[in-house]
């Protein structure tokens, strides 16, 4: 990582703005909140943060999935088994998608 550096992740992105004694002064911004931080990081918690940042990024890839073949007619139980999760999680996935997806009808409605 080299100052100048601009990461994305899922709702926003960080960017390496200096060096200060082997540590990292980062700029964070969150597009979601529509904030913008400063924060001073050793490698080992910027690590950290893109770990954290993969694992949401995989995630919401899984349960984009697991909606989709949900709609498509899989059931629960096949899901639950195939992804390693109960059946109370594939309904929760699916009601949260679901209320992710109806919002984002709605907002695309008032924009035309």
């Amino acid at each position: 990582m080299s100052l100048g550096d601009r990461i994305e992740f899922a709702g926003g992105s960080y960017e390496v703005r200096g060096m200060v004694d082997g540590r990292y002064v980062v700029r964070i911004r969150n597009r979601d909140r529509n904030k913008e931080v400063y924060k001073v990081w050793t490698e080992s918690e910027r690590n950290d943060f893109d770990k954290v940042q993969k694992n949401r990024a995989d995630n919401a890839d899984r349960n984009a999935q697991i909606y989709e073949r949900n709609l498509a007619g899989e059931t629960k139980a096949s899901l639950a088994r195939e992804f390693s999760l109960s059946p109370t999680s594939i309904g929760q996935i699916c009601a949260k998608q679901a209320r992710k997806e109806k919002s984002r009808n709605i907002r695309q409605s008032r924009t035309r």
